[in-house]
């Protein structure tokens, strides 16, 4: 069997011209004198079908974007905080979470909670623990199996969670000199590599069912066999990216430096939020509002609310407070912090869309593409090109050691001597020139100084003599 070879068109794309941006305009000028609806995708497909300008649909919109055609529109931007965590060495940081299980019994359904600890960078399943419930007594237990097993690892990813953040599993890390890495909240991104352990062993096990009328018991002995041997077998299949097993790589030593340099990062990953000077200005100036404005609120409503303020930007937050003084003022029904919050989000969307707009046109708006245009033809009629720029350029062509350079540089030597040739009426007067010029240069050595001359003498007796200009060698 061939492989079929697929033609790479990275890099191919069409430079954007000022006549593309022309045309582009004109054409969504006559879809909007139609009212017809411009939609993105099927407008690049159309533009390149029949117009041949093959840009992609991000250009294409920030073109219109930049010339009024198209409402700019931002995405949210995501909390910098929750991110996915991936560490260098194993037993370094490990994830502990629970998870639900259902057995059904016949016509009974028993919920179990499931208790288990995975490594970050392996992908080991090191420790279980199945009860009722998922409360801090099975978080230690299953941090405590991990670690008569595996040993201490550096630090624990978990939810927030009450049991894994009481005062029993805080004293219990504190005891082992584990440090606690909280993950977002309804986001798996920060908490991912347990998940996913979930994720595939309820795929592999699926749907328990005992056709029996055994009590509790049972089921919890069932599922602690299905447990341990899903583990036996994950432990031992080694992931894509590396040839090792889990299990093996779990036992691989690791020195003490490297350990104390993956605990400052973890540390400097939990003093980020407490450290940041402007989410400690946002938040209170937040506390400010609610207390002089006397709004009323909950206590989990303003932790809510002081994690949520952090991601928006001070300017939107001062004009949102301007704004949501003046509808109170009005209105004293609007005294509530998720309306605060409804005007903060609007004002935070405007600004970004207005901040991509301007990008927009700074880069794709057609008059400042021709104003750009004209100004580079005018610098480049400033620029003129004088018998010393070429001695200068063909004395680092003959004093370079790089073949590629010599090139390049006598290349362009040529190229400005023929400019040189071209703006003279006599050539004679050009010959003189340059023989005055490197009579002046009394520092050059003299070989390097014949060299010049015998390359410019030759470029200006081809040309006197009518012949082909070819390149020195």
């Amino acid at each position: 069997m061939r492989l079929i070879k697929i033609p790479d068109k990275r890099g191919r794309r069409s430079k954007v011209t000022p006549d593309m941006v022309r045309a582009i305009i004109e054409i969504a000028g006559q879809y909007k004198a139609k009212e017809q609806r411009i939609r993105l995708d099927s407008f690049t497909r159309m533009l390149k079908e029949e117009e041949n300008i093959s840009l992609s649909a991000k250009t294409v919109g920030n073109i219109l974007t930049a010339n009024d055609l198209r409402s700019p529109k931002t995405r949210q931007k995501r909390p910098r905080f929750y991110q996915k965590l991936r560490r260098e060495i194993s037993n370094g940081l490990v994830s502990v979470d629970g998870s639900e299980i259902k057995v059904h019994i016949e016509d009974q359904i028993i919920k179990l909670n499931l208790e288990m600890a995975v490594d970050t960078n392996s992908f080991a399943h090191t420790a279980f623990s199945i009860s009722k419930e998922e409360t801090s007594e099975e978080f230690i237990k299953v941090l405590k199996a991990h670690c008569q097993k595996w040993g201490t690892p550096v630090g624990i990813v978990s939810d927030s969670g009450s049991a894994n953040l009481s005062d029993i599993s805080r004293d219990f890390l504190d005891s082992h000199d584990i440090k606690h890495v909280p993950a977002g909240p309804a986001n798996p991104k920060g908490n991912g590599t347990i998940e996913g352990a979930f994720s595939q062993f309820k795929k592999i096990v699926g749907v328990i069912r005992i056709d029996t009328s055994s009590p509790e018991a049972l089921a919890e002995s069932v599922l602690q066999k299905i447990v341990s041997v899903y583990i036996k077998m994950r432990n031992s299949m080694a992931l894509i990216r590396d040839i090792r097993s889990p299990a093996t790589r779990m036992v691989e030593s690791t020195s003490e430096e490297v350990r104390d340099n993956l605990k400052r990062k973890l540390q400097s990953r939990i003093d980020l939020k407490t450290s940041t000077t402007d989410d400690c200005h946002k938040i209170d100036l937040l506390r400010c509002l609610t207390k002089s404005l006397k709004i009323p609120v909950e206590v989990a409503a303003v932790n809510r609310a002081e994690k949520t303020i952090t991601f928006y930007n001070m300017k939107a937050i001062l004009a949102a407070e301007e704004a949501f003084v003046k509808a109170v003022n009005r209105k004293k029904g609007r005294l509530t912090l998720p309306y605060f919050f409804g005007i903060l989000k609007r004002i935070q969307q405007e600004q970004d869309d207005r901040a991509y707009e301007q990008q927009c046109r700074e880069r794709y708006n057609y008059g400042q593409l021709k104003k750009q245009i004209m100004d580079q033809q005018q610098q480049n009629e400033q620029k003129q090109t004088t018998v010393e720029n070429v001695i200068d350029i063909m004395l680092t062509a003959f004093s370079s050691p790089a073949k590629y350079i010599t090139d390049m540089a006598l290349r362009r030597a040529q190229e400005w001597t023929m400019e040189l040739i071209k703006a003279t009426k006599y050539v004679g007067t050009l010959r003189k020139k340059f023989q005055d010029s490197l009579a002046r240069m009394s520092q050059l050595e003299p070989d390097i100084k014949e060299q010049i001359w015998l390359y410019v003498d030759d470029l200006l007796n081809q040309k006197h003599s009518g012949k082909s200009v070819t390149r020195f060698s």
